[in-house]
């Protein structure tokens, strides 16, 4: 069964995290995706480390990023090139686009499509005095303050260790492209819509993704509360049990349901520590005020239990907990089996290469788990380019 994008064409000209990001989605979820590249290639494709399998040694990143997608060669120094690109762009329904390294000839108000939503993904946007700056990650993330609660307080601001200010601008472009469509799908035949150009910065998708915290910065002074005092707690690292940490939350606990859970946790000892009132009221886990300094109390209880074993006390009293885990627990968890998070894409070469699934299904248009693993540099031109001839 299609997927419910099916019937869409999507050309995407663009490289690293973003776009291709954008467009793999577009794909997963049906449409119909050609990915343009330079003659040396998307650049994520020598992206460290490599998988060194004979096939092009494309990086595991790469081959994340552009399944489902059919790929060409086009080089911009090439006139006919650039024509075959525009008559692309004539028959599409949509383009993802990066803003450094496209053509002027490719820009929005140089084409002759007008039913073509064209969304053009930058690092800092179209206008001011930033438009001109490339797209970097790291750049990003430190001009949008995103750094600001990570690490220690005083110390020099720590990076996220993911792409994060990429895949909020491409998960933002999602919704943005299919926001454009559907205006111009559902308009009025009398008053069409069309297409539109689409903006989406990875800047301006930081400062969104951090606009929950900012109301904390009106009074420095009472900096508590889940989503404000990640300014000044110490990173959290959970609550370390016999065998592995967890989070957990006191959420309801209170009177003698607390009493019974310090009970069963042997804790008797902790009635007498000076802190036990803070223990008692506070709670735990991100929504404490005192939890960084309470943690070791807790652990000195959890020592003597295992994980699962904390856990089911502690949701059994009204909490709630959850194991904290790194990649490979992660991947071995039956509830990432059970909502088919990891999936299994075969490769070129006849191996098998594990990826993570789109986040979304669809009862009556599902996704498609046999998926086209990462196209080869310029694989499918032949195909693409006489269908275009015939559509022509």
């Amino acid at each position: 069964m299609a997927g419910p994008l099916d019937g869409y064409r999507v050309v995407e000209i663009a490289e690293g995290v973003a776009g291709p990001y954008t467009a793999m989605s577009l794909a997963d979820a049906g449409a119909d995706v050609v990915k343009i590249e330079p003659p040396q290639g998307d650049r994520s494709r020598g992206w460290a480390p490599s998988l060194n399998v004979g096939d092009g040694d494309d990086s595991p990143l790469f081959r994340a990023l552009n399944r489902n997608k059919r790929g060409i060669v086009l080089d911009w120094s090439s006139a006919d090139d650039l024509e075959t690109a525009r008559r692309l762009l004539s028959q599409a329904d949509v383009t993802v686009v990066d803003k450094f390294g496209l053509p002027p000839e490719l820009a929005w108000d140089r084409l002759d499509n007008p039913g073509l939503v064209y969304c053009a993904i930058s690092g800092f946007g179209p206008n001011g005095p930033w438009a001109d700056r490339p797209a970097s990650e790291i750049g990003t993330q430190m001009a949008s303050e995103a750094t600001s609660s990570l690490g220690v307080l005083g110390n020099e601001p720590v990076r996220h260790g993911s792409d994060i200010g990429s895949v909020f601008a491409a998960n933002n472009a999602i919704q943005a492209i299919c926001a454009a469509l559907y205006a111009r799908d559902e308009s009025d035949p009398g008053h069409p819509t069309g297409g539109q150009r689409v903006e989406v910065s990875l800047f301006g998708s930081l400062i969104a993704m951090r606009s929950t915290l900012w109301v904390a910065l009106s009074n420095p002074d009472e900096w508590w509360g889940f989503h404000l005092d990640s300014y000044v707690k110490p990173p959290d690292h959970g609550y370390q049990c016999r065998d592995l940490p967890i989070y957990f939350s006191l959420a309801r606990i209170r009177g003698e349901f607390f009493d019974s859970l310090i009970d069963e946790l042997g804790m008797d000892w902790a009635r007498e520590h000076p802190d036990y009132e803070k223990l008692r009221t506070d709670g735990a886990g991100g929504a404490g005020r005192y939890a960084a300094e309470l943690t070791p109390l807790w652990e000195r209880g959890f020592a003597n239990f295992d994980a699962e074993q904390v856990i089911e006390i502690v949701e059994r009293h009204g909490g709630w907990a959850f194991p904290m885990h790194d990649y490979e627990r992660l991947s071995r968890d039956p509830q990432v089996e059970a909502v088919g998070a990891i999936i299994d894409v075969e490769q070129q070469d006849g191996s098998t290469m594990r990826q993570i699934a789109p986040p979304w299904d669809f009862e009556g248009t599902p996704v498609s788990m046999t998926m086209r693993p990462a196209p080869g540099l310029g694989e499918h031109q032949e195909e693409v380019l006489a269908g275009l001839a015939a559509r022509s």
